[in-house]
């Protein structure tokens, strides 16, 4: 028996194969439709990955604020002399400083308490400009202590020993000490950048999901006093209070109130 394919003649014995060829090639173009339908949703589920939300953020900055009592005091005791010659200057000098180390020392200050900050020799020249008539000395003398309570005797009696100079006189907080007060505020000051973002998204039916970010920024101010070119004896030194704060700002992740 014969059958006809395309118009074309066929045996019967090959009808048998020409069905099974037909239908591997059906099987095949299947299983590439299956292939191919699986690579668009793997290429669908990549770039979902890679454009993922944006998310919702506002940003505040909170503050705290406290007002203390320094524990250091630091002040630059000076020495100046003139003479004809360099070495009358400079051997006045050398003096009047003894002086003034020796009674700072009887005071209870420490070697390392004091120490020396500046020492310089100027010529003084005539009105012309021309000829060397003298000679300046001038010996700087910094004291650093936390003997708060003795500060106005340190100045009065430096004085009284011959110190005529007296520049950065001021009261601060010691490293230790304002280190541990920062660390105090930060957490006020997370209260009220909280208490802040709470307060005005309420309202609008947002509430905070996350913290994406945060930082710190400190600051303290000490107390500088006026400089003295002409000290006199019974100045009145009164330590005061200097002023600590820390802010934070902080990023958070918002999104609506469920």
């Amino acid at each position: 028996m014969n059958l006809e394919v395309n118009g074309v003649d066929v045996k019967a014995g090959t009808r048998d194969a020409i069905v099974y060829t037909v239908l591997g090639l059906l099987a095949t173009v299947a299983i590439i439709a299956i292939v191919t339908n699986v690579i668009v949703i793997a290429g669908g589920g990549e770039v979902a990955t890679q454009q993922q939300k944006e998310e919702d953020t506002v940003t505040f900055t909170g503050s705290a604020k406290i007002y203390v009592a320094p524990d250091m005091f630091t002040v630059t005791l000076g020495v100046e002399t003139f003479a004809k010659t360099v070495t009358d200057a400079a051997n006045e000098n050398t003096k009047i400083m003894s002086d003034v180390i020796s009674t700072l020392k009887a005071m209870g200050l420490a070697d390392d308490e004091i120490s020396t900050s500046t020492y310089n020799i100027y010529p003084l020249y005539d009105e012309k400009g021309g000829d060397v008539i003298g000679f300046r000395v001038i010996n700087m003398l910094t004291v650093t202590t936390n003997k708060l309570d003795i500060a106005e005797k340190i100045v009065d009696e430096s004085i009284k020993a011959g110190a005529n100079r007296i520049y950065n006189l001021n009261f601060y907080l010691s490293e230790h000490r304002a280190k541990q007060i920062k660390l105090e505020l930060i957490e006020s000051a997370l209260e009220d950048v909280r208490a802040k973002a709470d307060a005005l998204l309420r309202p609008l039916g947002l509430k905070i999901i996350r913290v994406k970010t945060a930082s710190i920024t400190d600051w303290y101010e000490p107390i500088y006093k006026s400089e003295y070119l002409t000290p006199t004896m019974g100045s009145t030194i009164v330590a005061g209070v200097t002023s600590v704060s820390v802010s934070v700002q902080v990023t958070y992740v918002i999104g609506p109130q469920t």
